[in-house]
């Protein structure tokens, strides 16, 4: 399990929403611009979700270069907490909150249930139920800012607002996967 956080941890700092991330520190230190972005697949998706149990730990890394740092540690505690509860994780996801450096985060896990006491920096949330609009990505996580791009865009056509902040939920490990192509991420956006 430990391997898994970390290749998600390790992982994630390149996958924040263009619109939200600065391009000139990924990978090979390689920047990035329209030019070079890869087309990825993307599918909207209309839908309603049932409520989440979220525990998440709010952070913020100081630069660019410490995102995948802070996403590892908090990985870490939050795992050790579910474990030490005997609770289940469900699904891995994170908030971003902001459009420059330094970069806040939620970093999340759906669990199973809430315990009635959290400890240390472990907080809880629930989303409730409603309707979602997610956009399926599969891509290199550079370039899930295209998503975030569709899912404005089908906002301003069909004539809806969006309720809170989009989430990501990551659906499996780039670690096992053969190409960057095959790398799955889904981002919710509620609805009012």
């Amino acid at each position: 399990m430990k391997h898994v956080l970390f290749l998600i941890a390790a992982v994630l700092v390149m996958h924040l929403p263009k619109e939200q991330f600065c391009f000139t520190s990924l990978i090979n230190s390689q920047q990035m611009t329209q030019d070079t972005l890869v087309p990825v697949k993307i599918e909207l998706e209309k839908t309603s979700i049932n409520t989440m149990q979220v525990l998440y730990i709010k952070d913020t890394a100081p630069s660019t270069e410490a995102v995948k740092d802070v996403l590892g540690k908090c990985y870490g505690e939050l795992m050790q907490y579910i474990q030490a509860n005997k609770l289940t994780a469900l699904k891995f996801m994170a908030w971003y909150n902001a459009t420059q450096p330094p970069w806040p985060m939620d970093v999340a896990v759906e669990t199973d249930r809430i315990p009635a006491e959290l400890k240390g920096r472990i907080q809880s949330r629930v989303l409730p139920q409603g309707q979602v609009i997610i956009a399926h990505v599969w891509g290199p996580y550079d370039q899930v800012g295209q998503a975030y791009e569709q899912l404005q865009n089908w906002l301003t056509k069909n004539n809806r607002k969006a309720k809170g902040a989009p989430f990501e939920v990551y659906l499996n490990d780039p670690a096992t996967v053969k190409s960057p192509m095959e790398i799955k991420t889904d981002i919710y956006q509620p609805l009012e």
